[in-house]
């Protein structure tokens, strides 16, 4: 496949979609009739892939960095490569972010990428130092570009901006329409593409009432109730609050993961890799988690502290019930607690039957030293585990190589006698270690 027959069907037959919807098809459309477009659209609608694809309608086969897409978080930017590789494309693209080794950075732009994907601090430093030249760039899009104004990265996309000279196709993705442009953009002349931002008809809302200091009991008894491979988020509003929950949780012997602000970059995919791969049933997060990352479709949702914003609201409850799936957003409320303004009316009560005991999820992580650097493929990885007498395919799930090393979901009850065997072993003819993941 090359450039010169591409198109969306190829794209979709790769990604396992079977057709667009009215969103994606209407972005193919106008981004054909107009230079610059502003996409307004809620989590969970698919405007990732919207946008990409009227992208690669505009690729040209030649050398050099065509196209650049900013994203304010690491996450996000995982997230639009991780959509790239799926696509199987013809074309190399780059993912530049914070936590990344710069060095490795570097060395990619060796061979400069069609597509560059990255956060605005990282790109600008790299244009700092030189190491890409933005000469060929004639496409600028900006994913979340309301979160990067409230992350404050302001004067990073002013300053890569003004170094876009070559610029003609700009797109500006955004969750709202009422938010500033920056004359930075020179966005003036563009077309404003938007969906209802309205919570899904698929998507039930209901709530757990309990005492005022009964808020921890009602998620217990929630988490208790979790079905065989269900999952659920559960949002709180700070850090301290994802803590404490993680403490109780961990006292009654619940496996979690835990994904907030503070963490540094491998704990952060640790804990999403084992949230992605069914190691946890149960990811206990911040506000980060509700825009721009890679999860799977998630049972709940859960607002065990709820937002003072509807738009956060609506965010979090994008994680579930995405693409016409369906799901069920839990408000965890006590006596004394009232609705917000932006709810108009009051949700049936989820009544939880709980077991005796959390679920055990089904698989467990296994962290291997050695990835994509040390030439080593989820292929060598599915072969070292089956040489195992006791393992079988169906023992093996996800599977997951980054850079350095690699994450293998393995059946729980396979993953001590998994660890004993690989003592001693090689992969490639390389010394490795295997653990079960942080």
């Amino acid at each position: 496949m090359t450039l010169s027959n591409l198109n969306p069907q190829n794209i979709l037959q790769n990604l396992g979609i079977s057709s667009l919807n009215e969103m994606q098809q209407a972005t193919l459309q106008a981004s054909k009739e107009h230079a610059n477009l502003m996409l307004i659209a809620p989590t969970g609608s698919g405007k990732t892939l919207a946008y990409l694809l009227s992208l690669l309608e505009k690729l040209e086969e030649k050398d050099g960095i065509q196209a650049m897409i900013l994203a304010p978080t690491r996450e996000l930017v995982i997230q639009i490569e991780s959509v790239l590789k799926q696509m199987k494309l013809p074309i190399k693209t780059n993912a530049c972010y914070g936590g990344h080794l710069f060095s490795i950075e570097r060395k990619n732009f060796s061979v400069p990428p069609s597509i560059l994907v990255g956060t605005p601090g990282r790109i600008k430093d790299h244009l700092e130092r030189g190491t890409f030249s933005p000469d060929t760039i004639r496409h600028l899009i900006f994913d979340e570009f309301d979160k990067s104004l409230e992350m404050g990265f302001t004067g990073q996309m002013k300053y890569i901006t003004g170094q876009l000279y070559q610029v003609t196709h700009k797109v500006l993705v955004s969750a709202t329409s009422s938010i500033e442009l920056p004359y930075y953009l020179d966005f003036d002349d563009h077309f404003t593409l938007k969906t209802q931002q309205t919570t899904s008809t698929s998507l039930k809302v209901q709530k757990i009432v309990t005492p005022k200091e009964g808020k921890l009991d009602g998620l217990l008894a929630l988490i208790k109730s979790l079905g065989k491979g269900q999952n659920v988020i559960v949002f709180a509003n700070h850090r301290d609050a994802c803590d404490r929950i993680g403490e109780f949780l961990d006292q009654h012997e619940v496996i979690f993961s835990l994904f907030r602000g503070g963490l540094e970059q491998d704990e952060r995919e640790s804990q999403l890799t084992k949230f992605r791969n069914g190691s946890a049933q149960v990811l206990i997060a911040t506000d980060i988690a509700a825009r721009g990352i890679d999860i799977p479709d998630l049972d709940y949702v859960v607002h065990y502290q709820l937002p003072p914003q509807e738009t956060t609201f609506l965010h979090r409850n994008g994680r579930t019930a995405r693409m016409k799936a369906t799901g069920t957003c839990i408000l965890l409320m006590t006596e004394k607690d009232h609705l917000p303004n932006y709810l108009q009316e009051d949700p049936e009560e989820f009544i939880p039957t709980p077991e005796n005991q959390a679920p055990k999820p089904q698989f467990a992580t296994l962290h291997i030293n050695k990835g994509k650097k040390d030439k080593v493929n989820k292929i060598d990885l599915v072969g070292f585990f089956l040489q195992f007498d006791f393992m079988d395919k169906e023992d093996l799930g996800l599977i997951e190589v980054k850079d350095f090393f690699s994450y293998v979901a393995i059946k729980r009850e396979k993953y001590p006698q998994a660890i004993s065997a690989s003592q001693n072993q090689r992969i490639k003819r390389k010394a490795i270690k295997v653990s079960l993941a942080n």
